[in-house]
């Protein structure tokens, strides 16, 4: 699924821009609304003339950054805080500028000073906050945070800044409790139940994710990123009429949104409505003639409609926008597969690997083309290749293990091989046939058996899997199964004349086994 994710406050420059929002409400100050203003009497002391000059240095400070002169405006306001140290407004200011001219622990130090003039204020902590994330301190931005709460327990923007941090560190379920305790006394905030539904879904909790998803939308009907969101959970219940209609009346409040399209027509992809789902991307492409990811779904539409030319000029369509991106060659090496045209594919997947020599899928696909021109060798060096850049590829394993088994090769490497995929993916038929069958080769036949017959449970009558388990049968001297499990496969492969011989020559097994 595209995840949805927050609008999380990470960067320095962000930091810089809450920072100019701090400083407008400094900007504003005058002799009749600041500390100076109020506290200078008519006749000044020593003290007084301290406070003055302070009151001079921080003015001059604010029209050199009105100007844009940081460096000078920092002077200013250093020699403020040189009169008046105890004034938390001329440190925040200083730190602010800081921040702008990247000296984040000078800006750090300026803040800390803030804080303990005034163990109360929540600003200072705010900004360190911002700074800590920014350097991924976590565990101070959240020290900082937790202060302001305990400062102002139903602070919302440190609640949320908060909530945010935890989205940040991948802890779901502290972002979790923070949003449930928001919405204690926020409870018509779609914001925050569409916030919460959100982190709900990256904890698996989709009942409770839809449930959040939809009072958002209960509050707030034109909500466009709840019904997406809303739509791609109902897609992973497998409530894929839901989904559409959740895209579809988002598109009612924002037609021209691009993204919404893209969701249904991968959507109606998944779910075999073909058609429609060229149409969606040909509705993207009439948007947006240079959306890359419109072309690449609408070829693998094409593809899957087993028309490989179509996938192909839509590739070249692509193309001809200047749109030069490895998807779209590994899409076109797809198409050349699917056609047979291996040597053009195999030069597809190289070009894919000449822009991303690290991509485990471009040397996966490379090796399954080479193994179809019988260049083993080159095949088995890509499949290498693959799981070295992707340790989790388990196709890549099997597919190894599988060319040992039948090549009757290698046997032990091609167990420890199909053994490992099947830990990354434990209920996938073809590899238990492939384990299934290497067992065979080794002489194993009772264990081949075993794990032929869970492939067969999982997939079906698929006729590789069903003529291993035959051949297995036939090993272990039960001809009349082997008979029996050929027939049945003969019935969706019936034009398989090398099956319908081993048939006839398992009958003819059998009646010298009965003594006929």
């Amino acid at each position: 699924m595209k995840k949805y994710k927050f609008i999380i406050v990470e960067g320095v420059f962000v930091c810089c821009l809450l920072i100019y929002c701090v400083k407008g409400s400094f900007a504003a100050l005058s002799l009749g609304n600041s500390k100076w203003g109020e506290i200078l009497p008519k006749k000044m002391s020593q003290e007084d003339k301290a406070f003055s000059k302070s009151l001079a240095h921080y003015t001059m400070g604010l029209i050199y950054d009105r100007e844009g002169n940081l460096e000078t405006a920092i002077k200013e306001y250093k020699e403020a805080v040189g009169y008046d140290y105890n004034n938390t407004q001329v440190h925040l200011r200083l730190g602010s500028d800081y921040i702008i001219v990247g000296n984040l622990q000078k800006a750090i130090e300026e803040f800390k000073n803030v804080k303990k003039i005034d163990p109360e204020d929540t600003k200072s902590r705010f900004l360190l906050a911002l700074i800590y994330t920014a350097q991924k301190k976590f565990t101070e931005a959240n020290s900082e945070y937790q202060e302001i709460i305990s400062i102002k327990p139903g602070d919302l923007n440190a609640l949320t800044s908060l909530a945010d941090l935890y989205v940040i560190q991948e802890n779901m379920v502290e972002a979790a409790k923070v949003y449930e305790k928001l919405l204690q006394t926020n409870k018509d905030s779609a914001l925050m139940h569409f916030n919460l539904g959100i982190i709900y879904s990256r904890l698996n909790k989709i009942d409770e994710a839809v449930k959040e998803l939809k009072e958002a939308i209960r509050l707030k009907d034109d909500y466009v990123e709840a019904h997406l969101a809303l739509g791609v959970l109902y897609e992973l219940k497998g409530q894929k009429n839901e989904a559409i209609a959740c895209y579809e009346k988002a598109l009612l409040f924002d037609p021209l949104n691009v993204r919404i399209y893209h969701h249904l027509g991968e959507v109606y992809y998944r779910n075999d409505k073909i058609d429609e789902s060229i149409h969606q991307y040909e509705l993207i492409l009439k948007l947006n003639p240079k959306d890359l990811e419109a072309y690449v779904g609408l070829a693998y539409v094409y593809l899957k409609k087993k028309d490989p030319e179509s996938a192909i000029n839509i590739i070249r369509r692509a193309q001809s926008f200047g749109l030069d991106d490895f998807k779209l060659l590994l899409a076109i090496g797809f198409a050349y597969s699917l056609k047979e045209d291996y040597e053009k594919a195999i030069q597809a997947y190289n070009d894919v690997l000449k822009k991303e020599p690290t991509n485990a899928r471009a040397h996966f696909y490379l090796g399954t083309a080479y193994e179809r021109v019988n260049k083993k060798e080159a095949a088995i060096r890509q499949f290498r290749e693959s799981i070295k850049f992707d340790p989790e590829m388990a196709e890549a394993y099997n597919y190894i293990g599988y060319m040992h088994a039948e090549e009757g090769t290698n046997l032990d490497e091609a167990m420890g091989l199909i053994k490992k995929a099947l830990e990354l993916e434990p209920n996938s038929g073809a590899y238990l046939d492939s384990l299934g069958w290497v067992y065979y080769k080794k002489g194993m036949i009772d264990e081949a058996i075993i794990y032929l017959e869970k492939a067969r449970k999982i997939v079906g009558d698929d006729p590789v899997i069903v003529d291993h388990l035959g051949d297995a049968y036939d090993k272990k001297g039960e001809f009349d199964k082997a008979i029996k499990i050929w027939e049945e496969c003969l019935k969706f492969n019936g034009d398989q004349a090398e099956l319908k011989e081993k048939i006839k020559k398992e009958k003819e097994k059998l009646k010298v086994k009965n003594g006929k």
